[in-house]
């Protein structure tokens, strides 16, 4: 179930990166040298866009791990804390 929750929210940026890009693309100028370079940087933005957002979820999910992670420790602490002061 992991595995296709990451699937899909690595597609589901990836779509919206994809709209995004076809969005800029249909503003760029039509002529020249000019439409080349367009699409080039809107296709770099588009590709940064989607690896910072996933970055971001990556590194929100990481947090809440460590977090959990640290509550358990305190918790077990504070059950064993009598013990500690002995």
């Amino acid at each position: 179930m992991k595995t296709i929750r990451k699937i899909m929210t690595g597609a589901g940026t990836a779509l919206i990166c994809a709209v995004m890009y076809y969005c800029f693309v249909c503003g760029a100028p039509r002529q020249g040298r000019g439409h080349l370079f367009y699409m080039v940087i809107t296709g770099i933005f588009c590709v940064s866009v989607w690896t910072a957002v996933m970055g971001t979820i990556w590194y929100v999910k990481w947090l809440r791990k460590k977090n959990s992670e640290f509550e358990n420790m305190i918790d077990t602490l504070l059950k064993n804390i009598d013990e500690l002061d002995k």
